[in-house]
């Protein structure tokens, strides 16, 4: 093995290959994966967003608390994050059943529901991307009479 030390006038010096190579050594881990992934800027949050894949039944309002954040776009393996909350006034069971029909038709594979104190939760596949629909009945702003409430959450399967 040829080792990287040599003597030189009585002086012991390391070749500049093997300090280069060193030096390489010490850059990659902190260099990481990050050449992997596009560099991309900050990707804003759209407030009020209604993403194409996720339908919304008839007569319900899109809240302004709604979000949507895409990151990666322009990569092999874009991740988006979604949040659309709407309020309107039908049965959970209907609404169910209605979410059953339509989420297959926009290409969303129905994976498992629960229900929980007449409480609706159904969990759906696209890919390597999932959706949770929330389906309750709460009472409106003012307490006054109960509307039911939609939460759909769309996130990367982990």
């Amino acid at each position: 093995m040829k080792s990287i030390f040599y003597r030189s006038n009585d002086v012991i010096s390391v070749s500049v290959s093997a300090l280069l190579g060193i030096m390489l050594l010490l850059l990659v881990p902190m260099i990481g994966c990050q050449g992997l992934v596009p560099f991309e800027d900050a990707v804003p949050i759209v407030s009020k967003h209604q993403p194409a894949d996720i339908p919304a039944p008839l007569g319900f309002e899109l809240d302004e608390n709604s979000w949507s954040y895409l990151k990666f776009q322009h990569a092999p393996l874009p991740m988006r994050t979604v949040e659309v909350i709407y309020w309107g006034d039908r049965p959970v069971m209907e609404l169910t059943n209605w979410y059953k029909e339509q989420m297959p038709i926009h290409g969303w594979e129905h994976i498992s529901g629960t229900e929980d104190l007449g409480e609706q939760q159904l969990r759906y596949r696209k890919g390597d991307e999932y959706a949770e629909v929330l389906i309750k009945r709460t009472p409106d702003e003012r307490g006054q009479h109960y509307v039911t409430r939609l939460i759909v959450k769309i996130g990367v399967e982990s």
